[in-house]
């Protein structure tokens, strides 16, 4: 009887492993957010960034907004199959945050997104030309 408990539950551990999807194209760019405006004061809300996969390296834009749209100077950026982590500076201080890309979301965890220390899931948009909706109460 345990070892079919043993069994069951190691099953049940893999089994979200292998319903993952597939991960990224190796190049291209992978916009992802959670950006929106406070109808009342105009102010940005949220995240946007954009990853970009070449021949040549990768790159990437990070945006928040504290009031203001914002941007992040990237300092350092490491990527590893869909996992991204990057330290940078802004007008706010100093900022990194971390996450895992998706074909529809990505795992974030890193300020403006939420609460402190809570993973958000941020949407794959098409470009930073989308519309940026209103934010919600």
């Amino acid at each position: 009887m345990r070892t079919r408990w043993g069994l069951l539950l190691v099953l049940a551990a893999l089994a979200p492993a292998a319903g993952h999807a597939k991960p990224l194209p190796r190049y291209g760019t992978f916009v992802y957010s959670n950006l929106c405006w406070e109808k009342e004061s105009g102010d940005a809300g949220g995240v946007r960034f954009a990853l970009t996969r070449s021949r040549k390296g990768v790159s990437l834009v990070y945006e928040y907004g504290n009031g203001p749209l914002a941007g992040v100077r990237i300092e350092t950026l490491k990527v590893t199959g869909d996992t991204i982590e990057a330290k940078g500076s802004s007008n706010d201080g100093d900022v990194s945050f971390s996450a895992t890309l998706g074909p529809r979301r990505a795992r974030y965890l890193g300020p403006f997104a939420g609460k402190p220390g809570e993973a958000r899931l941020l949407q794959r948009i098409k470009s930073f030309k989308q519309k940026i909706r209103e934010c919600r109460g």
